[in-house]
């Protein structure tokens, strides 16, 4: 997960001196209580990363998600015939799209509710990730 900057006067997990496990209720909405100690170790605010791996959930400061195109953007050139300076310079210009064009998704997403039949963008983003794995 790399290295996680605190603000001073606040514990590491690794000088972590609580109990590291604890065991919490989940409520019938499905919600749960961090401990404080483990809240305020891990310096989370009012949003979070769960990642979940079929067996187990690992909560992240949400600060600290990467998205990353770079790979994807390089391998499509590549592919496209793109080399040397004019590789670097399509990359360069593309990749500077990227929160725009996240954005742009973003928006479009929202303007068009239909899409989901809820009206709910996490539903739409959840039926759009199910389509991938089809195919």
């Amino acid at each position: 997960m790399g290295t996680i900057s605190l603000p001073k006067r606040r514990e590491t997990m690794s000088e972590f001196s609580g109990k590291p496990i604890r065991r919490v209720k989940v409520s019938k909405q499905r919600q749960l209580t961090i401990p404080k100690d483990f809240y305020d170790a891990m310096n989370l605010t009012d949003e979070a990363i769960i990642e979940f791996n079929g067996k187990e959930m690992m909560i992240k400061p949400a600060e600290f998600e990467v998205v990353d195109f770079s790979h994807d953007i390089l391998k499509d050139l590549v592919e496209q015939g793109y080399e040397g300076q004019d590789l670097v310079d399509t990359f360069t210009r593309i990749k500077a799209d990227v929160p725009r064009a996240l954005e742009r998704m973003k928006e479009e997403a929202l303007r068009n509710p239909v899409l989901t039949g809820t009206g709910n963008l996490d539903d739409f983003l959840d039926s759009v990730e199910d389509d991938d794995e089809d195919e």
